[in-house]
């Protein structure tokens, strides 16, 4: 899922792993989604995926250092509203997760683990990958459906 040559980039941002940066990437998504076309509650459904996704890179990928940053991307096609979130943190990975048992998890009253559970809902498309410099990319991807 590379970049192609036919989106274009509408915000960029270094962002500083601080929780208090995540009102504001929520807003910013929202405000994009919305100026894309998709309607409220899938722009305030983009907005919650991108806010879970931010929230695991300053606790897990940085361990909450909030002397750290992470690069945050949107860009477009003709019908895709691509969200890029690359780190420098600690690696993950998402298949090594086990399949969300969500009778057991209410079952045991747990807070929180369910960041990439909602992402995979909302997003259409989802690639994690590790480059050779280290780098961590998390790219979320929703088709904009003509109805």
């Amino acid at each position: 899922m590379q970049n192609k040559p036919n989106h274009t980039i509408c915000f960029r941002q270094d962002v500083p792993t601080r929780t208090e940066e995540l009102n504001h990437i929520r807003e910013i998504v929202e405000a994009e989604a919305l100026r894309f076309g998709f309607d409220e509650q899938t722009a305030f459904q983009l907005a919650l995926a991108v806010d879970e996704a931010c929230t695991n890179i300053i606790k897990h990928s940085y361990g909450g250092d909030p002397s750290q940053s992470f690069e945050f991307e949107i860009s477009t096609s003709e019908d895709s509203f691509v969200i890029s979130l690359t780190d420098r943190g600690k690696t993950f990975n998402p298949k090594g997760l086990p399949q969300l048992d969500m009778n057991r998890y209410f079952e045991q009253m747990r807070r929180g683990g369910l960041g990439v559970h909602i992402i995979h809902l909302v997003m259409d498309d989802v690639d994690y990958t590790t480059a050779t410099n280290h780098s961590n990319l998390l790219r979320m991807i929703k088709h904009l459906q003509e109805e």
